[in-house]
Parts: C-alpha cells; structure tokens; sequence
C-alpha cells in the first residue's frame, strides 16, 4: 500500500511578546508530524532569537497534553537523536520528535497519529516577554492518506524538579501507567552542573551509579547523542527492543548527583515516552 507522504501548510500567525499562540490542526489521514517554521520578515529566524523569545510549547490531542516543554528542552531531545537525523535544529522543528529514535521506518510509523478517531489537535506556542529578530509562525503537517486509529503515540511531558543545592535530587514520582513505556527521560542541569545518575526499577538497578561521562559515551554508542548540560537516562538504542515498560512497576527511581546547584533552585526533566505500547514491542521485551 502506498506511503506516500505529504507535506501541507496550515496556518500563520504574528510573534509579538507575550502571547499565546493557539493553532486548531485539522484532523485526517495520518499525521506523521507537526513542524513549526519561524521566520524573521520572511528569512529563517535564527535558533538563538527562537530559543529566547519562545517559552514553552504544548499540544493536546482530543483534550490530553502530549507535548508539555520549553522549546529549549525540545531541541534538546531533537539533538539526542544523533545519526538519526541528518541536520541539526536552523528555524524549523517537528514535534512528532521521538518517532524518530528507531532505526526501522516501519517501527517509526507505529507512532504517527491515525486521525479517525481525533476530534481535536490544539497547538499552543508561549511567547517569552521579550521577543526579537522574530516575526511570525507557520505550522505544517506530514501526513499519509490513511485513515488509521490514533493508536499508540509519543509523549515529551516537562517535569520540573526543586534542587537548591549540591548532592543528589531522588525522584520517584514519574507516571507508572500501565500502558506506558519511556523511551529517555533527560535530565538537564538547570544552570548547575550534574556529577552522575542513578535509576532503579522495583528494587533492580537499570543504571548503576555512573559518571557523567559514561553516561555520555553509552548514549553516543547506541548511535544517540550527548547533549551538553543534560544526564540522558536512555533506555532506547534505536531497535523495537530499546524501551523500559510500565507494566508491573511500582517503583522508577532516578538519582541525579548535582556537583553544582541549579542556579534557580530548580531543573527540567524531560520524558520522552510511549503512549498506549504496541504489542509488538511488548513481545521483543519479554523475549
């Protein structure tokens, strides 16, 4: 059957500082992805003037939050993917980003979103209160004429932490829903600088505690990347296997070691995960 992609502009709106901007995506077929394109008086916006004057993204599909996080951190899981991608962040950016950990094509359309049964795509871009070299925004689709269910699809939800000091920040309250798998989950240092981590599932260690620097040549060797300023706990080395299933765990623990504190009191963490797990990878897992 026929996979052809195509690619439709939607809609532009004006950057002022501030604002909210709020986009109503249709929905059809199958959307593999949703890409912003900033623009400056018609020339590519720089990533410096995008990364200062835009704030936070967040898209919800059918009322559920998708995508919560800075823009500056969504680059960041962009740059995580490595060899996966072939260029780095300019002024346009998808946000269908964790598809693109596989290797395997096939595996990436497991996660694109089947529009039958979607009511509703709501984009939402927060504009910082100071905005310049900065002008307008365009949103984009990728889409292939199926008519498939939205099926299983790809978080990356901020989840914000307090650590006003040096030593290790244990987090332990991440969702363990059933019907959910990560993929990575990015620890950035908020200004400071992070040491090492640590994770632990249902008392068995997935990290043992590690440096930084390990930390950066395991992601590097599964053909990821390390990205400056963040401790990536990666479960994924681009294979239908490479994921860390929810089901049956009460307990996900992180230990993230602070050599310096962030200098605000508090860091981003950012989980990139599998909504609603194809069967299949629950198979290669149990395998």
């Amino acid at each position: 059957m026929s996979q052809l992609k195509k690619v439709l502009v939607h809609e532009s709106k004006p950057i002022s500082a501030g604002i909210i901007l709020t986009f109503n995506i249709p929905s059809f077929d199958t959307i593999d992805d949703v890409v912003l394109e900033f623009t400056n008086s018609g020339a590519a916006a720089t990533l410096t003037n995008i990364k200062s004057g835009i704030g936070k993204v967040a898209l919800n599909i059918n009322g559920e939050q998708v995508i919560n996080v800075p823009f500056t951190r969504l680059c960041d899981v962009y740059s995580s993917l490595g060899v996966e991608v072939t260029q780095n962040v300019v002024n346009c950016l998808g946000l269908n980003i964790g598809r693109y950990l596989f290797k395997d094509s096939n595996n990436e359309d497991f996660f694109a979103w089947g529009c039958s049964n979607i009511q509703t795509i709501q984009l939402q871009v927060y504009c910082n209160s100071t905005v310049t070299g900065l002008t307008d925004l365009q949103v984009s689709t990728v889409r292939r004429s199926t008519a498939q269910a939205l099926g299983s699809y790809i978080k990356i939800i901020n989840y914000p932490q307090t650590m006003a000091s040096t030593g290790i920040s244990t987090v332990d309250t991440l969702p363990r829903d059933n019907n959910e798998a990560y993929l990575e989950i990015l620890a950035h240092n908020g200004g400071g600088a992070i040491t090492g981590g640590e994770c632990v599932v249902n008392g068995n260690s997935i990290y043992d505690p590690i440096s930084q620097a390990l930390n950066d040549y395991i992601v590097n060797a599964r053909g990821l990347s390390a990205v400056s300023g963040n401790f990536n706990y990666s479960f994924s080395d681009g294979s239908i296997k490479g994921v860390l299933p929810m089901m049956g765990v009460t307990e996900l623990r992180l230990k993230t070691t602070f050599g310096t504190a962030p200098t605000s009191g508090v860091y981003d963490l950012i989980a990139v995960s599998i909504r609603n797990v194809p069967e299949v990878m629950l198979k290669a897992v149990s395998a």
